[in-house]
């Protein structure tokens, strides 16, 4: 109903009006737009657009005032032209401007994708624009820049690359005026880690490595620096995908200068600063540590626990070995500063010597490890073990059996004596070869059957070899059967036999195969001994 002492906005069909939700009812939305009737939205648009969920009674829009007179007496108004005129209007800002849009990638058509810039309006983004973008971009919302724009057509082409690369280039000009290249900075630290410190400049993060908090990475940085101080730092690179600053390029490196005055061999005093599994941590000066691998602190004495040995903060002389710049590490050793008694070891255990050792370890398949005296280990390869076969090394000797060996070699670079045991009786094969000859008719014991063969046993420690046609043989593991030796290779040191006693068998089985299943008057024993009767006839 009309009332004369309102002051009514002057509206018409096609202006652009402010107005208050005042109710939403079966997806239509009630507008206050201060006019003699309320305003409505109609339930085709506020469901095609999600409006009817995404604006709340009492807010305030801006509505298009499509019909001032409808059959039910209310104002017909439009929100999504006011909104498609607002978006269009930032679109054709940014493309003559030549900034960016934000849109979401919706759908995917041939050549490329449609994204939706806002209110329906939406935009083609070609594939080959779409480089830079890591994963799956569908259903993503990005910035994009506009390529080109047809007003009359509504047709637009943005760009996801021309974006990332304006960026990029636009992010490194700020990282270098921030971060300059080989130039000192000043920098807020935000975190202090265990790997590393976070600091911040101008709200950008930077993680500094450990490796570059310090020129001795065995000192604990944690304890320098604390949180929310602000320190000097220097800039190693300044890409835009990866900065890197530096806190001890600020000073010389003092590795370097140490190693320039001591040369390798120098003898030093030492102070041990952590004592390590398989390593100790000296310092040299205030500012250089050093390592001494374990390897390098005794030539003879066996060390389980290097704590055993030495203390925190004990003074110990060690002599440089080397310096490895890359990791900017110097390697000492202690036992070289006296003599290596290896070299001499020859003369305390002579190649050739039999000496007596107490078995400490046997490792199956590789050897045995053999105590002569204290710190003095020795080495027996399971070659080395016996003549003759064995399944395990067990089988031969024992741990903790004390027994006599003969001394091989002296490995120096690995401070061990190479021991032999077979060494100690005569090889059996130069036995054989000294008493069996090519053709000879011998005994042998059958050891086993392996498919088409069996191997025998000449005499111990030299076996040889029968080839089967048949595996119905009569014949079982023990069993002595005579043999003539058909060939000797001396290279491989094999044998090679044939029996006269196994062939028989063998046709004695496939003979006795065929009369199972034929009638005949004769007997087997006749056709065994057919060739023999024969030449008694011709006599």
């Amino acid at each position: 109903m009309q009332n004369k002492d309102f002051n009514y906005q002057n509206i018409k069909e096609g202006s652009i009006v402010k107005g208050k939700i005042i109710r939403k009812e079966q997806g239509k939305i009630y507008v206050d737009i201060n006019y003699k009737t309320e305003g409505l939205i109609p339930d085709e648009e506020t469901k095609k657009y999600d409006y009817y969920d995404k604006i709340n009674e009492g807010e305030e829009i801006e509505v298009m005032v499509r019909n001032l007179k409808t059959d039910d007496g209310l104002v017909l108004l439009s929100k999504i032209i006011v909104d498609k005129r607002n978006v269009f209007f930032n679109i054709k800002k940014a493309y003559k401007e030549k900034y960016y849009i934000k849109g979401k990638v919706i759908r995917s058509i041939k050549g490329g994708y449609i994204v939706d810039l806002g209110a329906n309006i939406t935009a083609f983004l070609p594939m080959s624009h779409t480089k830079f973008y890591n994963g799956d971009i569908l259903n993503k919302e990005l910035n994009f820049k506009i390529i080109q724009l047809d007003e009359m057509r509504k047709n637009i082409v943005i760009s996801y690359k021309d974006y990332f690369i304006e960026k990029q280039k636009k992010d490194q000009e700020e990282i270098k005026n921030l971060f300059p290249l080989n130039e000192k900075i000043k920098v807020l630290i935000k975190e202090i880690k265990e790997d590393g410190i976070i600091i911040t400049k101008d709200n950008k993060e930077v993680f500094i490595y450990k490796s570059e908090i310090s020129w001795n990475p065995y000192k604990k940085f944690s304890e320098k620096f604390k949180a929310g101080e602000e320190i000097e730092t220097f800039v190693i690179n300044n890409s835009s995908e990866k900065i890197l600053l530096s806190i001890k390029r600020l000073k010389e490196n003092p590795y370097k200068k140490f190693i320039e005055i001591h040369k390798q061999g120098e003898k030093l005093d030492v102070r041990i600063k952590e004592i390590m599994e398989d390593k100790i941590i000296v310092a040299l000066t205030d500012e250089v540590y050093g390592i001494i691998p374990k390897e390098e602190i005794s030539y003879l004495k066996k060390i389980n626990n290097l704590s055993d040995l030495y203390k925190i903060d004990e003074e110990v002389k060690a002599v440089i070995l080397k310096y490895d710049e890359k990791t900017n590490t110097i390697f000492l050793s202690i036992k070289r500063c006296f003599e290596n008694p290896w070299n001499k070891m020859e003369e305390r255990y002579p190649p050739g010597a039999r000496v007596i050792g107490v078995v400490k370890k046997i490792i199956e398949g590789q050897g045995i490890e053999v105590e002569l005296e204290e710190n003095i280990d020795a080495f027996v390869n399971i070659k080395d073990v016996s003549w003759f076969n064995f399944n395990k090394i067990e089988e031969i000797i024992k741990i903790g059996e004390k027994k006599e060996f003969k001394i091989l070699e002296i490995n120096k670079n690995k401070f061990k004596l190479i021991l032999g045991l077979k060494q100690l009786s005569l090889n059996p094969w130069n036995s054989f070869l000294n008493k069996y000859k090519e053709g000879m008719l011998i005994d042998v014991k059958i050891l086993d059957f392996d498919n088409d063969e069996i191997l025998c046993q000449i005499i111990e420690g030299v076996n040889g070899k029968l080839s089967l046609k048949t595996k119905n043989i009569n014949f079982k593991k023990g069993d002595i059967i005579k043999a003539k030796i058909m060939r000797i290779d001396k290279e491989n040191k094999k044998v090679f036999l044939i029996s006269q006693e196994i062939e028989k068998s063998e046709e004695k089985k496939q003979l006795d195969e065929y009369i199972k299943t034929h009638e005949h008057s004769f007997k087997m024993n006749d056709i065994i001994n057919f060739e023999n009767v024969n030449k008694e006839d011709k006599k």
